[in-house]
């Protein structure tokens, strides 16, 4: 046993030694947590852009009021990034124009048409006419024992003018025109938040007061940036590639140069040899773990942070990939044959467990392939517990993580040459 800190530094030490190694075990999640992270926090300007063309104008050529109070409307959604074009170009020319190889700049346009404001006043009066016509002639027809003979001729005599009104004032129906590119996945999102914020409007307008509302619960007491998501993943795919890729690597060099030959001629044991190297993947998985965090709290301001539960998965992930490493390593003694192999069960583990994306957007078959991966337990359990705080759902994935590390790492000594024949 006083051999294993010796193995621990020597192996330890050559990962140091090696800027490869040193560049995909930190700096590249590193690398990838940013990017991630800007791509997928957002920010002020909005997550959908859309240009919008207002050609209803003042006879000065100043927009209209109710114009500008729709933009405004749509502008508070904090959904949109709004952007104005001339009222005197044509759109489809200006999208046109805009097209480069990697598509069209402006593949979104919302036109607001010319008598935008004439046509919301003259559709709401004559909307508010028929409204207080009909609210009249239920009260009429629902309650008439109530109300004083005089009244109700008074009220049917008002209900007959406002009808004879509003079939003589003039509606006004308003199409907003919309341009998308069909290819653009956003289009119809934006589509939709447009057609809510109208509808919206035509509400205000009328004085409609609104029925259903929702109300918001989070299910979530810490308040949590997209980001904060995105880092337990990265943590768990990285450290899963450490094991399988790195320490295959290492330990399939160390025989190819012969180290493996003498060590087995020294007093050195194989549990002493492979304990040695379950504690350097620990050490680099709890380095990756605290860099990854501290980054993402001076960049981006996560507050996921390690207790309990995410240490003694961490540990488990780390004993179960060095496991996996360690049986690769015993069943190929060649290192390119050995890194090859690794990176063919690694890569599609990262991406098909669940680790940068939920499983919720994957067919259902690969949702049933991720949940045969050790890589989903791993990744699902750290965020469990360094993020929604559900500590039934971390300790089920640590049963799960233990049973495989455990089973893991018999293998890895069973297969490991230790006396050359």
């Amino acid at each position: 046993m006083s051999r294993i800190p010796a193995i621990f530094i020597a192996v330890t030490r050559n990962w140091i030694r090696s800027r490869s190694g040193l560049f995909f075990t930190i700096f590249f999640p590193l690398m990838l947590l940013v990017v991630f992270g800007l791509v997928f926090s957002g920010g002020s300007a909005g997550n959908y852009s859309i240009q919008i063309q207002n050609r209803d104008l003042t006879p000065s050529g100043n927009p209209s009021t109710l114009s500008l109070a729709f933009i405004g409307a749509l502008n508070q959604t904090k959904a949109l990034g709004i952007s104005s074009i001339s009222p005197s170009i044509d759109p489809r020319t200006y999208a046109q124009s805009n097209y480069n190889f990697f598509g069209s700049q402006s593949s979104r346009i919302l036109v607001i048409p010319e008598g935008f404001q004439a046509s919301l006043l003259n559709g709401t009066t004559k909307t508010r006419l028929i409204v207080t016509s009909g609210t009249l002639s239920f009260l009429v027809k629902n309650f008439s024992q109530f109300i004083p003979p005089s009244q109700k001729q008074g009220i049917e005599t008002g209900i007959a003018a406002l009808n004879s009104t509003a079939a003589a004032f003039p509606g006004g129906n308003v199409s907003l025109l919309y341009y998308s590119d069909p290819s653009d996945s956003g289009g119809q999102i934006v589509k939709q938040i447009v057609s809510t914020v109208a509808n919206s409007f035509n509400y205000r307008l009328v004085g409609a007061t609104p029925i259903v509302t929702f109300s918001d619960q989070s299910l979530i007491v810490k308040r949590l940036s997209s980001v904060d998501y995105y880092v337990p993943g990265l943590i768990g795919a990285f450290v899963m590639t450490n094991g399988i890729i790195g320490l295959t690597s290492v330990a399939t060099e160390f025989k190819r140069r012969g180290v493996l030959k003498r060590l087995s001629a020294t007093p050195l044991s194989r549990f002493e040899w492979i304990v040695g190297n379950v504690l350097s993947q620990t050490v680099l998985a709890v380095a990756l773990t605290v860099v990854m965090i501290l980054a993402g709290r001076l960049i981006f301001g996560v507050t996921t942070t390690i207790d309990f539960y995410a240490a003694i998965i961490l540990f488990a992930g780390a004993v179960l990939f060095a496991g996996i490493g360690m049986l690769l390593a015993g069943l190929v003694k060649d290192p390119e044959a050995a890194n090859g192999l690794g990176n063919a069960i690694a890569f599609p583990m990262m991406f098909l467990s669940g680790s940068f994306w939920p499983l919720d957007i994957m067919p259902s078959y690969l949702q049933t392939v991720a949940r045969a991966l050790p890589l989903f337990y791993f990744s699902d359990g750290l965020r469990a517990s360094m993020v929604t705080g559900n500590t039934s759902i971390a300790l089920s994935d640590f049963a799960v993580i233990g049973v495989l590390a455990v089973a893991f790492i018999l293998l890895g000594s069973l297969v490991t040459s230790w006396r050359e024949k």
